[in-house]
């Protein structure tokens, strides 16, 4: 079957632009990045969802739409239905999810491409894992992972109804993207707290991980 029009959906940290990045290779087509982020959900609820999407595919350039989901910002199910084909991405590591989340805040840095390049030399890698960072809350942690928990499940909840849609995890994807891992224990270790959000971790597995 050919698809003209994917919908890809993520929470912040869960591979998103990378899984984009690759299809847009692959297709030779763009993709329309995060469009909520220009007050398309104002736009949306004026026009109506076909003609709202109906504009952005007013283009053959176009292959699909990025759409971020977020805890207490659900997306219109009109959207998933509009789709030829629904990619939900998410993690099963939501307490890495959370802590990349958090760091990318703290540190501003959130792809390469905020240090001005598209891949970082070993020396800018370097730089970067020594930036140290203030302690993150474990309570700010919580409140991310049963968060992410909740629209994770809620939207594949409805994507089982979707006559086309597939949930990949970031963990089963990375190796194969081409962009940046930023964010790894090289500095997550620079956290002020790095030890105590480890313990956390370790003596709350189950809480911090997702699965189907």
């Amino acid at each position: 079957m050919h698809l003209n029009k994917v919908l890809v959906l993520g929470c912040s940290r869960s591979g998103t632009t990378e899984f984009c990045k690759t299809l847009q290779e692959i297709s030779s087509k763009k993709f329309i990045w995060e469009p909520e982020f220009n007050h398309s959900e104002k736009i949306i609820n004026s026009m109506g969802v076909d003609k709202f999407l109906d504009k952005m595919y007013d283009n053959d350039d176009t292959f699909g739409i990025k759409f971020g989901v977020y805890p207490k910002k659900k997306i219109h199910n009109d959207i998933i239905d509009y789709h030829d084909m629904v990619f939900f991405l998410s993690r099963r590591n939501v307490f890495l999810q959370s802590l990349s989340l958090n760091l990318a805040k703290k540190t501003e840095k959130w792809r390469a491409v905020d240090f001005g390049v598209e891949t970082l030399t070993e020396k800018e890698k370097q730089q970067y894992n020594e930036i140290k960072v203030d302690a993150i809350s474990i309570d700010d942690i919580k409140k991310d992972i049963v968060g992410i928990k909740e629209i994770t499940n809620n939207t594949i909840g409805y994507l089982k109804s979707h006559r086309n849609s597939r949930v990949l995890f970031y963990e089963d994807l990375f190796g194969f993207f081409s962009g940046v891992k930023l964010n790894t224990e090289d500095n997550y270790k620079n956290i002020e707290n790095w030890q105590e959000l480890k313990t956390f971790y370790e003596q709350n597995k189950d809480f911090c991980h997702f699965d189907l």
